[in-house]
């Protein structure tokens, strides 16, 4: 290459940055100029010349992931996501929204060199059998509808269908309607609910449809 990459990043936790930032100058010559604990910090500063950002899905400020990617690439950087995150349908939206491949947190520190690198390029990466695995994970394809989430946001809550019902003003008959169509697109995406709706709702915490927990 003609010169170093130059790579910033966005983690709200400082230590990891720095560790990271420690090997990357020592063993690859890539150079981790900026550290950000937000996407709003990093807008901030100038990107002119960072090739790519390693970006955390979740920076425990709300944020949305894929508004996250969307905004740094209009700034001019690439992405990579640098998480922890196992929600498939978290990690598919922001690859939809354009970043460029997935570095998990428990994979060797060699493999976000090589994610810079193909990123730089503009190539796709995925680091492990395991972030593989999480991208092709057949739940993250499954779509559920904003009320279909709702109502089993409201069920992984513990309320009672007539609750939940009252709670959205729909029926209760509707209200069961909404899980069923969930349960059956998770048929079609070939994932068996032999649970029901209990199951429909662990699957759906897990894959990331829902966070019912969240403030």
């Amino acid at each position: 290459m003609d010169r170093a990459h130059v790579v910033a990043a966005v983690d709200d936790h400082p230590v990891m940055l720095r560790g990271l930032a420690s090997f990357l100058g020592e063993e690859s010559g890539i150079e981790l100029r900026l550290i950000a604990a937000t996407c709003d910090e990093l807008l901030a500063l100038d990107l002119g010349d960072v090739d790519v950002v390693l970006l955390d899905v979740d920076l425990g400020d709300g944020s949305d992931v894929e508004d996250n990617v969307t905004r740094i690439l209009a700034a001019g950087p690439r992405v990579i996501l640098y998480t922890n995150e196992h929600r498939p349908v978290v990690v598919r939206a922001a690859l939809r929204a354009g970043a460029l491949g997935l570095v998990l947190k428990g994979d060797p520190e060699s493999h976000v060199v090589e994610a810079i690198e193909s990123a730089a390029a503009g190539e796709h990466y995925v680091s492990s059998r395991l972030a593989m695995q999480l991208v092709n994970d057949p739940a993250g394809a499954v779509h559920l509808s904003q009320r279909e989430q709702e109502v089993l946001e409201r069920l992984a809550l513990g309320l009672p269908y007539p609750a939940l019902a009252a709670d959205l003003g729909i029926a209760v008959t509707t209200a069961r309607t909404h899980v069923q169509h969930a349960m059956d697109a998770y048929a079609e995406a070939g994932i068996t609910l032999r649970g029901g709706p209990r199951e429909a709702v662990a699957r759906s915490i897990r894959a990331g449809h829902i966070d019912p927990f969240r403030p």
